[in-house]
């Protein structure tokens, strides 16, 4: 009789574990928060750090960083402390050399003034094309720059009245609108991303060009067309609330610039509730789906183009305003990704997502632009001269906000208030 045998079973394949990405996340930001940025990110650093050790507690057999998370912990808790211990010195004491009320009160006149609403009301138009039809428009300063050349061109140079000049401005985006949208919305989204942005250059070139600044005034722009807006400012003298701080002149301007803003906000909000509003969602998950059911996906994406434009439009036209000046670089590419970086902050497809992230925006900017600006200024300087000087410390500034944009993008792509849904970008 013969013994069977039996071969042995293989033992079972283990996967590696991966250390899990809260837990870089964690150390990163907290090594960040002591030594680049002064404490900002260690709050963020602990958080991070709690949120790896959750994970990894829940699934131990896939991930590994214990160790890796509870020194981002500590690093953000050390961190924290430095901030608040800034904080406190800087407001309180003559100790540190950087005034923090003062940074502070800058950053709040820029969150609430005129430049914010600019951007909030450029982000607008940009909620209406980017976060809820899914257009790709990268050419938002084109949109700005036709309206504000439109009343300009109007009054100064054609010699018509302010407030038929005003309504001409408004009619130019939608001019725009529909000569970008006949030749391009029925293509891919692409080609109107190429469409816009080069349509955005070709204005601002031609609005500076030399053979034209008869009519439109060249590089150096044109003025003298703003008087009207001028004397109907109510406001005589400078309005000082304590935090904040503006001229007469500005103090109007945001009076008037804010209104504006929730009128759009307003609109916005009663058009996307509405069936049409839903349509356009729609389009922008699935816009085969929408033209099955009968509907004509270009008339909507038309009238959501002519509609953010008009946004767009709105924010020039306030933009010459509030300066009294058009000049061609104003209008740069630049002013639309700046736009694009107050919708991402504040959340795209959400009704308040541009305002908040054009002030967010604004007061990071003008914050870290006036913290570095007396860190890097004096005798003896907070920040040595051989790791930055007064001149640099104004682009470190944008070097910071990129980072925390890019931050923001890796951890929380939908933005502050947004749905990461909103944003899926590669599906459209």
């Amino acid at each position: 009789m013969s013994a069977t045998t039996r071969e042995p079973s293989a033992a079972p394949t283990l996967r590696p574990k991966r250390t899990h990405p809260a837990a870089i996340a964690s150390a990163v930001l907290g090594v960040a928060g002591l030594t680049l940025t002064a404490g900002i990110a260690s709050p963020f650093a602990f958080w991070k750090g709690r949120q790896a050790l959750a994970a990894i507690e829940a699934d131990p057999d896939d991930y590994e960083g214990r160790n890796l998370a509870n020194l981002g912990r500590v690093l953000g808790v050390l961190g924290t402390v430095l901030l608040l211990t800034w904080l406190v010195l800087g407001l309180f004491t003559d100790t540190l050399p950087v005034d923090i009320a003062r940074v502070f009160k800058t950053a709040l006149n820029q969150a609430l003034g005129p430049n914010a609403i600019v951007f909030a009301l450029a982000a607008i138009g940009l909620n209406v094309h980017f976060g809820y039809t899914g257009l790709l428009n990268f050419g938002q300063a084109g949109f700005m720059a036709v309206g504000a050349y439109g009343l300009a061109v109007s009054v100064v140079t054609f010699d018509i009245s302010f407030w038929a000049a005003v309504g001409i401005s408004l009619l130019a985006p939608i001019v725009l609108a529909i000569l970008l949208g006949v030749p391009t919305l029925r293509l891919r989204a692409d080609y109107l991303a190429i469409a816009t942005i080069a349509t955005a250059e070709i204005l601002r070139l031609t609005f500076g060009s030399v053979e034209m600044s008869d009519t439109l005034g060249g590089s150096n722009g044109l003025t003298g067309y703003a008087s009207t807006y001028q004397q109907l400012n109510p406001f005589d003298s400078r309005l000082d609330l304590g935090f904040v701080a503006f001229s007469a002149r500005d103090t109007w301007s945001v009076l008037v610039g804010w209104s504006m803003v929730a009128i759009c906000l307003l609109i916005v909000w009663a058009l996307m509730r509405s069936p049409w509003g839903r349509v356009l969602r729609s389009i922008r998950e699935d816009e085969d789906a929408v033209r099955s059911l009968g509907k004509n996906v270009f008339a909507y994406k038309m009238q959501a183009l002519v509609l953010g434009g008009m946004f767009g439009g709105l924010a020039g036209l306030f933009l010459a305003l509030k300066q009294a000046s058009v000049v061609p670089t104003d209008y740069s590419t630049n002013v639309t990704f700046f736009a694009y970086t107050a919708l991402l902050i504040g959340g795209a497809a959400r009704v308040f997502g541009p305002v908040v992230g054009a002030m967010i925006f604004w007061f990071l900017i003008s914050g870290l632009g006036s913290f570095l600006g007396q860190a890097t200024s004096g005798i003896d300087p907070l920040v040595p001269t051989w790791i930055m000087d007064n001149t640099q410390s104004s682009l470190v500034r944008f070097i910071a906000t990129g980072l925390g944009l890019m931050l923001l993008m890796i951890f929380r792509p939908q933005g502050i208030f947004g749905d990461r849904r909103e944003i899926a970008i590669d599906e459209r």
